[in-house]
């Protein structure tokens, strides 16, 4: 029975045992459809990745398979930043010249061929920044009966929402819907009724729901304290959400939703995550445009190595 080597990462962050873990099987080719979702389900992590050769064009350095514990899904966040740094360790990716400095690569999943650039330092990877796909409004929910019933699936009153946002289902590759909190005591505060909450984003075509609010809880460069939740993919609380947050940092940068000024029009800012399941990740957000028109969605974040092992399959 042939044996499947796996490493596992935690992704935006720089300390072991917080942030998002990730199950990494770099050399994938062999391993069945089926298997691959056999797999997810036993490692039982928010996203198990299968790095794959391409079927892109040439420029393209790998293809990547992304699997939660109940699907195949065509693009992610955390999957992807751990994913390049568990390669960039692994020797798959070229050092630039002298060990430190910035190498971009492509590569495949299931919205299409993007970049990710990859920050070196004396050989080692120090950061990956993804660049996502177009950032889109897909619906607005503004019935004030299914805004309450969304509050309720949250634990929460419908006074508890920020009525100067809107909430909508947005995507920059995996629709979220994002449910603006009025406070960071109210984020903290939620109780979700999985049931509820799972019929009401699928209902909207979302892969899950991402409550925010703009009260942070460190000072400087965060803008924002998040919650996702996707109880349809068995996902209780996911620690980080790389395309949940880019979605959301077009969405503030849209919406002008950001005390910030833009530096050379891109907005930088931090994105919390985590924190009230001891977790806490930080992702880092490079949005670029302006209110009503964001051109570009990039996240990114470090990835600490903490796990190798073998599936038999």
């Amino acid at each position: 029975m042939p044996n499947y080597r796996f490493i596992q990462l935690d992704v935006f962050t720089d300390k072991p045992f917080t942030g998002n873990p990730l199950a990494v099987f770099p050399e994938a080719e062999g391993i069945t459809d089926d298997q691959m979702m056999q797999i997810a389900r036993e490692m039982n992590l928010s996203e198990t990745v299968f790095v794959l050769n391409p079927v892109a064009e040439n420029e393209v350095l790998r293809r990547l398979r992304i699997f939660t514990p109940a699907r195949e899904i065509p693009f992610a966040g955390h999957p992807i930043v751990g994913t390049w740094n568990g390669l960039a360790r692994e020797g798959v990716v070229p050092l630039p010249e002298g060990g430190s400095g910035w190498q971009r690569i492509y590569h495949e999943v299931g919205i299409g061929v993007l970049p990710v650039d990859i920050e070196f330092k004396d050989g080692q990877p120090a950061q990956v920044v993804m660049t996502q796909g177009k950032f889109e409004v897909l619906a607005e929910i503004d019935d004030s009966q299914e805004q309450a019933e969304i509050a309720r699936a949250l634990g929460l009153a419908r006074e508890d929402l920020d009525e100067s946002l809107p909430i909508q289902t947005i995507s920059t590759g995996l629709p979220s819907l994002a449910v603006p909190i009025r406070s960071l005591a109210d984020l903290r505060d939620c109780r979700v009724n999985s049931t509820l909450l799972a019929e009401l984003y699928t209902r909207r075509q979302a892969s899950g729901c991402m409550a925010f609010t703009r009260e942070t809880i460190e000072v400087g460069e965060s803008r924002v304290h998040a919650r996702f939740f996707a109880p349809a993919d068995n996902i209780a609380e996911d620690p980080a959400t790389g395309s949940a947050c880019g979605a959301l940092g077009g969405y503030l940068v849209h919406h002008g939703g950001l005390t910030l000024e833009p530096e050379d029009g891109r907005y930088k800012f931090v994105i919390e995550q985590g924190d009230f399941i001891h977790r806490p990740s930080r992702v880092r957000l490079d949005v670029k445009g302006t209110k009503g028109a964001v051109e570009e969605v990039k996240v990114g974040g470090p990835s600490v190595l903490v796990a190798r092992g073998e599936v038999i399959v």
